[in-house]
């Protein structure tokens, strides 16, 4: 039976461990190895005095050790990471100590050690360079370990360089570099007990016919022993309310033989698949393999099926993908973790619920591999996974690799694919971002995807203008534009063919803004504020092109509430338009985009949907709307109205109406409905908007779309003007420069009014909110109620909300759930406030 003795905590009090159990152990220390002249020899002894080192808990970067111990304090705050100094100048060592089982096998293995590392057990050297962020490192230190007794481990770790010069987690210029580079032991580390054979690397490879499926299961098995050994592999395959499928093979090893063991395929008719999120229920299985009672493994696995076809679309191939014979439109954004890579369960589940909040199918991980608890998640939610190696570094330069980086890379291959290939949620893997493999390094790479029996669709690179052959262009922009860009099919950037990323700067609503910023480097921006951009002296160290569209557009923002409450109305109308744009034409000329990015690994004003904090705002909300099951929406190019219907269920008998208003007296200009019948995973464009004489300069366009007993199925506002947003010729691989600004200071009139009635009632999972305007004739703009812990508290995150940002006509109401963890309101009674673009604040206590 399988003992882990997991080192995310290892122990400093010996405690006696009964047999065939875990243990948890605690006592990991780190300091610099500057100045200790002890070596791995002395320092891996049990019993050595780590006394004025700090004590951490595995995973843990240095700089994340150091900051949990208060040597570097609030580095997110301000400017204060530049008070860090350059970690990666010396080496540093990690101590633990732990209690062994009683064996007879011992394995120690890290799944994560950045950049290289000697490792130490008992006294004894295990490996003199563990080298490479991404691979795996297992050792088989049986001859080490004291049964039943204290154990000790050592491990020295060089950091990567800077500037992404070593095979490592880079964030090329999404936020500035760790100081440390994330050096240390990143991911978890265990020792585990097993009998004589240990097993493996678990999968299932799918091949979907028709109903039924056929399933190749495999296993490495490891053999401890200094001699030969025959056990049999026996397993099962199981799921609620299904046959359960058994296995067994007999296998020999030779002395410290590991071997791949595949079993005969198996067949299972109707079996019940995995679905993506908004196609169906992301069913799972259980694979369960014993090699004896010397060691059990088991894995959760989809049965699914992915394949990607080409389609031209102005010229150009691009890859489109099928999921169980379905054709899937991508929507998606790119995950970044935490800057000193943190995470928790917490953390993870609340990605995952905003990425589904948002109503997006796929989240990409360009370089950020080895959260597997994410992959779990993803899995269970129907979360599409799109990882790959990262861009603009050495990763990329591999032309000037020497043999031990090409060994690295492959190793990395192999190691990360051996992690991914199981999952359900993972759909492709990318071998290169911008640039492609040089060819022969490319070739391994495939071999080695070959030999792993890699079942999902892979791509060379995810950009054209570097590979025409690509299928994905990586065109821009990276700056704000205004919503018609996404529209005009004759921009780089617009919403044609698969897209690997492009987006905008994202300030986060001001309350987020004042967890990060001092008041006067709020307002005015200034270079305290652009510091949370992207990377320093970069293109993307200010977020200029986002203001200009704010002060052409919305009017000059007067002080930094006004700055915020624009900028929400700006985020908002830009994320629902670029969703939208790649929905409307989905399968025939889009067939997949990453907003890039999804979230920061720091506080940050660039690139996101959602901010570091996870206060769901403008990005957010438009996201949500443009995503809706089914949903109506406005072409700002064409003036097209189009119904996207983005399940697998058929909506017939559904009436779309669209209606033009006048600001601010809300007078109708124009007003026309139509029939629609919503076929299931495609668009339809039923009208056309013509052009409208007698508009105001800044105008409502309100879009409707009810089914056959008059339910609401969508409901859509756009605010326009009468001299629109148009763009110049002028352009580069990051943004378009606009040539004129629509005028939106119109809503600037918009009355001011207190007829809007907000309450709230607490349910199991949150609250549920209902929104009046009672008013006879003014419009409640942009409202946005807020669950708040206490009165004038923060918004209690992580949070979902069934809708927000909503605009109400007089005489209206509507109902919001909001979902969220009555602990998070830290003791605080929950509040109510609510605001809006026209609305003064009101807070009421949610009974």
């Amino acid at each position: 039976m399988k003992r882990l003795i997991t080192a995310l905590l290892v122990l400093i009090a010996v405690t006696t461990v009964p047999a065939h159990t875990a243990a948890a152990a605690t006592g990991w220390a780190l300091r610099s190895a500057t100045g200790l002249s002890d070596a791995g020899a002395a320092i891996s002894q049990v019993g050595y005095s780590t006394s004025g080192w700090y004590p951490v808990e595995l995973p843990s970067t240095v700089l994340a050790g150091l900051v949990k111990n208060n040597v570097y304090q609030d580095i997110y705050f301000g400017r204060n990471l530049q008070n860090v100094p350059d970690l990666t100048g010396q080496d540093w060592w990690y101590r633990g100590e732990f209690t062994a089982g009683s064996g007879p096998a011992f394995w120690l293995r890290f799944k994560g050690i950045s950049y290289r590392a000697q490792v130490w057990v008992n006294g004894t050297q295990v490996d003199a360079n563990a080298v490479g962020t991404l691979v795996r490192h297992e050792y088989d230190v049986t001859p080490l370990i004291r049964p039943d007794q204290v154990n000790a481990i050592a491990v020295k770790v060089t950091p990567p360089a800077h500037d992404c010069k070593d095979l490592s987690i880079c964030t090329v210029d999404w936020n500035p570099e760790a100081p440390d580079m994330n050096a240390g032991i990143w991911n978890t580390m265990s020792v585990d007990s097993t009998g004589t054979v240990a097993l493996r690397d678990p999968y299932v490879r799918t091949t979907l016919s028709g109903t039924t499926a056929d399933l190749n299961v495999y296993v490495d098995a490891i053999n401890a022993a200094n001699a030969p050994v025959t056990t049999t592999i026996t397993g099962t395959i199981a799921k609620a309310g299904q046959t359960t499928l058994n296995l067994s093979q007999s296998v020999t090893l030779a002395a410290g033989e590991r071997r791949e063991v595949a079993f005969a395929p198996i067949h299972v008719t109707n079996p019940v698949l995995w679905w993506p999120y908004q196609f169906g229920s992301p069913e799972l299985y259980k694979l369960t393999l014993s090699a004896g009672t010397s060691d059990t493994t088991s894995i959760d696995f989809g049965i699914r099926q992915v394949t990607d076809y080409r389609t031209t679309v102005k010229g150009t191939s691009f890859v489109g993908y099928k999921i169980n014979g379905r054709p899937i439109l991508l929507r998606g954004g790119g995950y970044v973790w935490d800057m000193l890579q943190r995470w928790d369960t917490r953390t993870n589940a609340a990605h995952i619920a905003y990425v589904k909040g948002m109503g997006l199918n796929t989240i990409r991980l360009e370089g950020t591999l080895g959260n597997e608890e994410l992959y779990d998640m993803a899995d269970r939610a129907g979360i599409l996974v799109m990882p790959g190696f990262v861009c603009c570094s050495a990763w990329e330069n591999d032309s000037s690799w020497n043999t031990e980086q090409t060994q690295v890379a492959q190793q990395s291959l192999d190691s990360q694919l051996r992690s991914l290939r199981h999952h359900a949620s993972v759909f492709i893997w990318t071998y290169g971002s911008d640039q492609p493999p040089a060819s022969a390094h490319l070739t391994a790479y495939k071999n080695i995807a070959t030999a792993l029996h890699w079942q999902n669709p892979t791509l060379d690179n995810v950009a054209t203008w570097s590979n025409s052959d690509a299928g994905v262009k990586m065109d821009g922009p990276y700056v704000w534009e205004p919503p018609v860009l996404w529209w005009d099919q004759s921009r780089a950037g617009s919403a044609f063919g698969t897209t690997a990323e492009e987006g905008t700067e994202s300030p986060p609503p001001l309350e987020s803004l004042q967890r990060f910023l001092a008041p006067g480097d709020i307002w005015p921006i200034g270079t305290t504020f652009n510091y949370h951009g992207g990377k320093p002296h970069s293109v993307f160290d200010n977020i200029n092109p986002f203001t200009e569209g704010i002060t052409k557009r919305y009017g000059t923002a007067s002080s930094a509430d006004d700055y915020s409450r624009k900028s929400e109305l700006q985020s908002y109308e830009n994320t629902r338009a670029f969703f939208e744009a790649w929905s409307a034409r989905q399968h025939t000329q889009t067939f997949g985009t990453i907003f890039w990015m999804l979230n920061n690994a720091w506080p940050s004003v660039h690139w996101n949907l959602y901010d570091y904090y996870f206060k769901p705002g403008g990005g957010y909300f438009g996201t949500r709307k443009a995503t809706e099951p089914v949903h109506i929406s406005y072409d700002y190019f064409t003036r097209n109205v189009y119904v996207v219907n983005s399940t697998l269920t058929d909506r017939p008998g559904l009436t779309a109406t669209a209606t033009v208003y006048n600001v601010p007296d809300l007078s109708v200009k124009y007003t026309t409905s139509t029939p629609v019948s919503a076929t299931a995973n495609t668009s339809v464009q039923p009208l056309t908007l013509p052009a409208v004489s007698g508009l105001s300069t800044t105008y409502l366009i309100r879009l409707q779309l009810k089914d056959s007993a008059g339910a609401q199925v969508s409901n859509n506002v756009y605010w326009y003007s009468t001299a629109p947003d148009t763009l110049s010729n002028k352009s580069n691989w990051y943004s378009t420069t606009p040539k004129t600004y629509a005028n939106l200071t119109g809503l600037n009139s918009l009355q001011a009014d207190n007829a809007v009635t907000a309450s709230a009632t607490r349910s199991t999972t949150g609250a549920t909110i209902t929104l009046a305007n009672t008013s006879p004739s003014a419009l409640a703009f942009f409202a946005r109620p807020e669950i708040t812990a206490g009165n004038g508290g923060r918004e209690v995150v992580p949070i979902t909300y069934s809708d927000n940002y909503v605009t109400l006509w007089p005489g209206e109401s509507t109902t919001i759930t909001a979902a969220y963890d009555t602990a998070d309101l830290g003791g605080q009674p929950p509040y109510l406030r609510l605001r809006g673009y026209n609305l003064p604040t009101t807070s009421t206590p949610v009974p």
